[in-house]
Formats: C-alpha cells, structure tokens, sequence
C-alpha cells in the first residue's frame, strides 16, 4: 500500500533536487543581559540590573550567603533569576554570575559571590542614593571606558 506523499514533502524534496536554498529561519534571539553597566556621576561605573538600576552588595554578606530578609527587603530588593535564564555579563566585564538559594525563596543573581540587590529610593537609571555603610555598588573590574570619557 502507498501512503500519499504530502505537500511539505513533496516540497522539500523538489527543492534539494534542484538546489533551491531551504527557507531561511529567523535565528534564536541571544538571551537578555542578566547586569549591565553604567556611567554615574559620583561613582563611576557600576553594575546595574537590564533596568538601569543600580546594584548593591550587602558587606555582612559574601560566600553565597544571603542575611537581607523580612524587613531589610523592604527597601533593598533582591536581583532575582528566573528559573532556566542564562546569566550574562556585558562583553568584557571580568567577574563571575551565579546564583543564590535565598531561604525566602527564590534563586538571587551574585557577582563574584555576592548576592545583589537594587534599592527602592533610587528613582532615576543609575542613581546610587542607596550607598551607606553596610551597602556599596559594584565597580566592575575591567569595565570599558565609555567613549569621551578617555583621558
């Protein structure tokens, strides 16, 4: 018994017989930047999440420890990574993303073992209004200067 052959088929083999190209496939979009960096005024550049806020690092914590819970995330929100997401630095910034279990829940994103974080009062991309004692952006090492700013 024949089995009919089908339009695709039938297409498909029509065209490598007679070396037609295949039909182009749109290519996978590369995953989106977990950090990025920016340009501030006080601080140079920094680490920010892909909304152009700014990152923190909590000093008490390091080593895939995470201690900002309950009410210290009121202000100081975790970078979380959504489960499967590829982490990713911009081109030439040196350092290593990983993750963190956060005994809340959830996986938070780390640069170089420290879990990161954006604070709520900075309102505009790259503000640093959340830097204190305890609390410091990430100067990324091996940051490209930005064009204009060379010396």
């Amino acid at each position: 018994m024949r089995r009919p052959v089908t339009p695709l088929l039938a297409a498909v083999a029509f065209a490598s017989c007679f070396g037609l190209p295949y039909p182009a496939m749109a290519a996978p979009e590369p995953p989106r930047l977990t950090v990025m960096v920016a340009e501030t005024d006080t601080m140079g550049r920094v680490l920010t999440d892909p909304n152009g806020r700014t990152l923190y690092r909590f000093e008490p914590e390091g080593s895939g420890t995470v201690t900002c819970v309950g009410p210290c995330t009121d202000t100081r929100k975790p970078l979380l990574s959504p489960p499967g997401a590829e982490l990713r630095l911009p081109p030439g910034i040196a350092g290593t993303l990983g993750t963190v279990p956060r005994p809340d829940g959830g996986n938070q994103v780390t640069y170089d073992g420290f879990p990161l974080y954006w604070y709520t009062d900075d309102v505009q991309p790259a503000d640093t209004n959340g830097v204190d004692l305890f609390w410091h952006v990430i100067n990324p090492r091996n940051a490209p200067v930005p064009a204009g700013k060379r010396s």
